[in-house]
């Protein structure tokens, strides 16, 4: 169904849509109640669009710099360069939570989008409290969610305790 052959990959009645951000903003734009999670406003767009962006050019990417390697090449541990480029990543976020959420003072798919890959990589490059209490404050805001732990925490937690068991059976 997904010519560059990964997930995640949707089929809504014989509509195909992969990329995880494109599923987000087609389901939301199709099913939303309201536009609240993917504002029309172009201007409230933009700043959910950068996001997005921010989430898969940076937050991502800079994971992967670390899982990529221990997953499948056999790596037996996580750089501290690499350790170091995660913690400037937290930093950015930081900078941009100003707010409550990532793109202002509602909730959007950007939320969703950034915690998927903080969630993820906390579990093995902690955040440090201290420096960065917006973060903090902003995931304990999305644990609230009812919804939370199914769509988001028991995955994030379940890919960090692979990793780690992976670097401990390594060395």
């Amino acid at each position: 169904m997904n010519p560059r052959h990964t997930v995640p990959v949707l089929d809504d009645n014989g509509t195909i849509v992969y990329e995880s951000h494109a599923i987000m903003i087609y389901l939301v734009s199709k099913y939303g109640k309201d536009d609240n999670l993917y504002p029309k406003d172009l201007a409230k767009q933009s700043k959910v669009n950068a996001a997005l962006f921010f989430e898969s050019g940076v937050l991502f990417a800079r994971m992967r710099t670390i899982t990529y390697p221990i997953f499948l090449e056999g790596c037996r541990e996580i750089p501290s360069a690499k350790a170091e480029d995660v913690r400037k990543a937290y930093q950015l976020l930081e900078d941009t939570l100003v707010e409550d959420y990532v793109a202002g003072n509602s909730l959007t798919i950007g939320d969703f989008s950034c915690i998927s890959s903080v969630s993820s990589v906390m579990g093995f490059i902690p955040i440090d409290r201290t420096k960065f209490p917006r973060i903090h404050g902003w995931i304990n805001r999305l644990k609230e969610l009812p919804y939370y732990e199914e769509a988001n925490g028991s995955g994030a937690t379940q890919l960090s305790t692979e990793l780690l068991k992976l670097i401990e059976k390594r060395n």
